[in-house]
């Protein structure tokens, strides 16, 4: 984080780093923060100097990295699978070596701030007051409770929902150091805002790393920014205080504001809409992936802005990863590599058709071959290949993919058919008991009467 907000100003003066000078330093930014943020904090911050090693084993379990429990590992295959993560790494240890970061950081299983010995405090001033406002919102609004992590750190809220309120945790933390460095609050207008997050994507472009880690850099911490400088410049501080306590529900929601003050709520996709596959059952677990990494997914083979456009109308999804069963061998040889359904829905009908016009092409880049069979344009399309069968069909607002599965169903696998055909059931079960269209705010939408009254 240092190497974003560090794009923004320049380094301090530098000063010897011992443990009186940390605490005074701590103490500092404690009451200056607190202050910006109009959020004091209660009582000492605990704080210590820890060496390297230290420092590097406590970045990857810091706010916005801590990865692990079953839900991480899940995200790790699901992402392998869909190419967004080399195969075979470890993806803790990958978010912890791509985020590289040595500098000052809060731990919120600890309540502990931790500084390193090898910085001059001068130099890392910026990230210690990033990890202090993280600090400062831990102890107001409960970090733990606020992501629903686990004892073990372990995720409780699906993969999409989380990524969403990372954003709020870092966005509001980015916020509260600018403040401290600009009262004027200057970098509010709408144009500073706009030419601030460029400089700041810009600055999240690190070379070799993944593209999934690079965009998930620049979601949680510029997207995240942009939401809540957003509601920052529209009202005083309980503006973004609401955020905490009425969070975005998607990464939808904090890419088009719109949408969350609309209460655009995504679309729930049940597990049970998830297919069975030969010699593999049902799905070992499943997840929420989100318009972050249907977008992120698009642009590994689609230039960004296409990519955008066509994953701008998801509305929900759900993805589920196999595991072949004990002694099985689908089709009577190995077992594919862990296949991947994903059943995607689409605001409407013609954003579907957008999304699965833009997913053949890169499904034929994964593949490598042109499909097998193809109906209409932006309708079915089967790809064999020698990691297992890919493929993708669209009815109406709904796109069902499969990827790695077992290839004994050409030309036309069963298991799109069962996804789409039990989607149809739930949204027609679902269709009973709703109460308004996903488009419209509901009639108790507090975001709307709030965004109504900003000043």
């Amino acid at each position: 984080m240092s190497k974003l907000l560090a794009a923004l100003t320049v380094s301090l003066a530098t000063a010897p780093l011992t443990d009186g000078a940390m605490r005074t330093e701590v103490d500092r930014l404690v009451t200056g923060l607190g202050a910006a943020r109009h959020l004091p904090f209660h009582g000492t911050l605990p704080a210590r100097i820890v060496p390297r090693d230290v420092a590097q084993r406590e970045s990857a379990i810091a706010v916005g990295v801590g990865l692990s429990g079953a839900g991480r590992d899940v995200e790790g295959e699901i992402l392998k699978r869909l190419g967004l993560l080399p195969a075979g790494v470890d993806y803790g240890a990958l978010v912890a070596k791509t985020a590289g970061s040595l500098d000052a950081s809060y731990d919120v299983a600890t309540g502990r701030l931790s500084v390193p010995d090898f910085v001059s405090l001068g130099d890392q001033r910026i990230a210690l007051g990033h990890a202090i406002a993280h600090a400062l919102a831990d102890q107001h609004f409960g970090l733990r409770d606020f992501l629903r992590l686990a004892p073990d750190g372990g995720r409780r809220l699906e993969g999409d929902a989380e990524r969403a309120r990372l954003a709020v945790v870092e966005g509001d933390a980015t916020l509260t150091g600018l403040e401290l460095q600009d009262p004027h609050e200057a970098f509010l207008g709408r144009h500073e805002l706009s030419t601030l997050g460029a400089r700041l994507r810009e600055a999240t472009a690190t070379e070799g790393a993944p593209l999934w880690l690079v965009e998930l850099a620049r979601f949680t911490h510029v997207d995240g920014f942009l939401f809540t400088a957003r509601a920052r410049a529209q009202g005083p501080w309980s503006a973004v205080d609401a955020l905490w306590a009425d969070p975005p529900a998607s990464t939808e929601q904090v890419l088009h504001p719109e949408k969350y003050d609309a209460c655009e709520a995504p679309i729930p996709v049940d597990e049970a809409t998830l297919p069975t596959l030969p010699g593999f059952g049902r799905p070992a677990a499943s997840d929420v992936l989100g318009e972050l990494v249907a977008r992120t997914w698009l642009a590994s083979v689609l230039p960004p802005e296409i990519a955008t456009r066509a994953a701008a109308g998801w509305g929900g999804d759900r993805a589920g990863i196999y595991t072949a069963r004990p002694g099985a061998s689908p089709d009577g040889g190995a077992a594919p590599e862990r296949p991947l359904a994903w059943l995607t829905i689409w605001d409407d009908s013609g954003e579907a058709e957008d999304f699965a016009r833009a997913a053949t092409q890169v499904l034929v880049a994964l593949t490598t071959s042109a499909p097998a069979t193809n109906g209409p344009a932006g309708g079915r399309a089967v790809f064999p290949s020698a990691a297992g069968l890919y493929a993708l069909d669209r009815r109406g607002e709904a796109v069902a993919l499969l990827f790695a599965a077992p290839p004994s169903t050409l030309p036309a696998p069963p298991a799109l058919d069962e996804m789409l055909d039990r989607w149809r059931r739930q949204q027609n079960a679902n269709r009973k008991s709703a109460t308004h269209p996903r488009h419209a705010a509901p009639p108790n939408c507090p975001r709307r009467d709030r965004a109504g009254g900003r000043g």
